[in-house]
């Protein structure tokens, strides 16, 4: 039996919901209906992940299509170099804290991406600049939570 490419998308969702809620269990803040805490959210994810990954697979099993090639040598280029972007990503953010390094990495990507559509610079532009600031004002002010400030800011 062929293992097809849905199979392993949900495989794999199932297992990255299985690592990032142990993951979660090791934060010290328990949940309490007063104060959900830090690990509401990535709880919430995991559950997420584990459910929509099941739903993956098992359309994966029953489904009597025939597949496609999956990627071609351009496309795997293009994850592994989002892959990388977003990894110098987490490596920006820890010295330049969130607020410069979201909206150069969300420019960045949106660039990438935007490869043969009509968008303009400006266009990214603005929505890097608009995510970044809607993601900062939801997490400090509607959720109490602090984004990293980097070490050069912080």
């Amino acid at each position: 039996m062929k293992l097809k490419r849905d199979q392993l998308t949900g495989a794999a969702l199932v297992i990255l919901g299985i690592v990032v809620f142990l993951m979660t269990t090791t934060f010290s803040i328990p949940i309490t209906a007063a104060y959900p805490g830090p690990r509401m959210l990535p709880t919430i994810a995991a559950f997420g992940f584990v459910v929509c990954g099941l739903g993956i697979f098992a359309e994966g099993t029953m489904s009597k299509k025939e597949e496609k090639v999956f990627l071609v040598k351009e496309g795997w280029v293009r994850v592994l170099l989002t892959l990388a972007v977003i990894a110098a990503y987490i490596a920006g953010m820890t010295v330049v804290g969130y607020l410069i390094a979201t909206p150069v990495i969300l420019y960045v990507l949106t660039t990438m991406f935007a490869k043969g559509s009509q968008t303009s610079v400006k266009g990214r532009v603005i929505f890097s600049v608009a995510v970044a600031a809607i993601i900062y004002v939801i997490y400090v002010y509607a959720f109490g939570l602090t984004l990293p400030g980097g070490m050069l800011f912080g």
